[in-house]
């Protein structure tokens, strides 16, 4: 994979493990998952959480599954919080790391003298090399993480930074754990500033316009860190001039953070914060944050926010995850220049279609030995907005989604995960499909108006018992019904409610329909409906039920294959302007 693939596979997996953080109030639940997701784009052989409960240093929990093959057979595994080792046997360098509060990278376990008594573990594990990274929460650390790497493994710096975020990522999903109450303004936050990223990132996207990327993200970076002004500088050597945006909440033109952007750029740190400054010569900085810009291994500007009444460092990690994002802004701004962007971009569009094919291809499923579930999907450009989910609540219960989000690309994809993730919460929290729609619309609704955007969908319930689906439909087309003898009931109508992100107290209701006598019932989204022919006519949903009319007794496959050949003898073209997606719910 080139640089520049695994810089964007970065990105999208520290957005998909926010979201997996944001989403959980159970750390213990997703920290597998955040490592996998981790290992999937860095690759250090292995990685451990180690956790310090009630501020006790003296052990240290051993909590993640991808750890050593040695510690089940010294220590044993019987804890629901972890293995228990004493803290006094880790080597000297992690106990450094702990107490330093700072990453520790042991290049060479056997010529670093902090690692000697290490070594006989290091040649019978196979490992040479060992990275940690302390969790930190409000200046105490509560845990640590450590990677093994082998002669074969190559980390960067831009992969210990991957790492360090990710493991800012664990330090945050801890403190929602064990203080969930408190913690809830900077869920908030987080969620606020990955909307925001997406936001932003969309608009430089399709308008190229770098100086609005920057004024969104740098109001943004005033708003989740409390601050009076903010500044962001980029000086790279394509740019004649440095490239600056500045904001302040107070409306001045005049920025007060300008002066010191060279004496950050000349620090080691790629971030800090500092409050209560006194100075002599009457400066009307009182405090401030940074977060310097990284472009692989060039540094490339910064992003200072100043005069919020306190830093912390949880604003330290969310500016950091702002300044990455503004970084990965600026290549997709250069690559667009010289026409390169839209290559890497169909790459990365590329993967993250395969995620979604493998998140709606396990929503197939034999919903009884008589009925199946299952879909057709055409997305119009890689990844699409339109997305199916399916999942089995219990013995006679199945809830699925069809949604239709507006917007195609990265964005849409952030959608969709947003979705799924609410979408799985809820349908184990309520037994009704209206009340699964007025909750997801109540979930998603801020971080839908941040972003401006929104979806139409429909929530099904399937009781396999009854042979009913109840349907709750958010300005979604009402199903397809085909009675047995092939004709369509156009007597059945899904009340519509208003789309998910309109309204925040939006409601729903309830259709229920028992389908003893319906063969088939289809759930489509408007991709098909509006493909035109060259005369500028719609396929329209008149033709769509006149197919299902004479093809619903056929195979999945068959249906498919058929509705493929008729668009294309409609429209006489192979790709369309828009997503496809039919889910049907058919006799076998």
């Amino acid at each position: 994979m080139s640089n520049t693939n695994n810089d964007y596979s970065k990105m999208k997996n520290i957005v998909e493990i926010s979201a997996m953080v944001t989403e959980s109030s159970d750390f213990f639940a997703i920290k597998d998952k955040i490592i996998e997701k981790m290992l999937e784009v860095v690759h250090p052989t292995k990685a451990c959480v180690n956790l310090f409960y009630k501020n006790n240093y003296q052990h240290a929990y051993l909590v993640c599954s991808e750890t050593l093959e040695y510690i089940p057979q010294v220590f044993p595994v019987n804890s629901p919080r972890g293995v228990r080792i004493d803290f006094s046997e880790y080597p000297a360098y992690v106990q450094e790391s702990v107490k330093e509060k700072k990453i520790i990278y042991i290049k060479n376990i056997f010529e670093d003298d902090r690692a000697i008594n290490e070594r006989d573990l290091a040649k019978s594990e196979g490992y040479t090399g060992r990275i940690v990274f302390p969790f930190i929460i409000n200046k105490a650390v509560v845990g640590f993480m450590t990677c093994f790497l082998t002669e074969e493994d190559h980390i960067t710096e831009a992969d210990v930074d991957f790492i360090s975020s990710v493991a800012s990522l664990i330090a945050l999903s801890i403190e929602i754990t064990t203080k969930n109450n408190s913690t809830l303004l900077l869920v908030h936050k987080l969620r606020g500033a990955i909307a925001s990223i997406n936001e932003a990132t969309k608009k430089l996207y399709l308008n190229n316009n770098i100086n609005g990327f920057l004024e969104h993200l740098s109001k943004q970076a005033c708003n989740i860190t409390n601050s009076k002004e903010a500044l962001i500088v980029i000086n790279e050597k394509e740019f004649k001039h440095k490239v600056c945006n500045y904001y302040s909440t107070e409306g001045k033109n005049e920025t007060n953070t300008y002066p010191i952007i060279d004496e950050i750029l000349s620090q080691d740190s790629m971030g800090y914060y500092k409050n209560d400054i006194k100075s002599e010569n009457d400066s009307k900085i009182k405090s401030y944050i940074f977060a310097k810009l990284k472009n692989k291994d060039n540094i490339i500007g910064c992003i200072v926010c100043a005069n919020s009444q306190n830093y912390t460092d949880d604003d330290l990690n969310i500016l950091g995850v702002l300044a990455k994002q503004i970084s990965v802004g600026v290549q997709l701004y250069e690559y667009n220049i010289e026409e390169v962007k839209h290559k890497v971009l169909a790459n990365e569009l590329n993967l993250l279609n395969k995620q979604q094919k493998l998140i709606m291809d396990k929503s197939k499923m034999d919903v009884t030995d008589e009925k199946e579930l299952n879909f057709y999907h055409s997305p119009a450009r890689v990844v699409g907005g339109d997305f199916y989910y399916a999942m089995r609540v219990d013995e006679h219960n199945i809830f699925y989604i069809v949604a239709d989000v507006m917007g195609h690309g990265m964005v849409s994809n952030y959608v969709v995960a947003m979705i799924k993730g609410a979408f799985k919460v809820l349908c184990n929290q309520y037994k009704k499909a209206s009340d699964v729609m007025t909750n997801l619309n109540k979930m998603l609704y801020d971080e839908f108006d941040k972003m401006g955007v929104f979806t139409t969908c429909l929530i099904t319930l399937l009781n396999t018992k009854e042979n009913t689906i109840t349907v709750s439909n958010a300005g979604h087309y009402s199903p397809i019904f085909v009675k047995n003898d092939g004709t369509i009931d156009r007597g059945i109508k899904c009340q519509k409610g208003i789309p998910i992100g309109i309204m925040d107290d939006a409601q729903y209701e309830d259709n229920t329909i028992n389908i003893d006598n319906y063969p088939m019932v289809c759930m489509y989204t408007d991709g098909v409906l509006e493909i035109n022919n060259s005369s500028k006519e719609e396929y329209s949903i008149f033709r769509l039920e006149k197919f299902m009319e004479n093809n619903f007794k056929y195979s999945k496959d068959v249906i498919v294959e058929k509705l493929k050949k008729e668009l294309k003898e409609f429209s006489d073209k192979d790709h369309y302007d828009d997503d496809i997606l039919i889910v049907m719910l058919k006799d076998k």
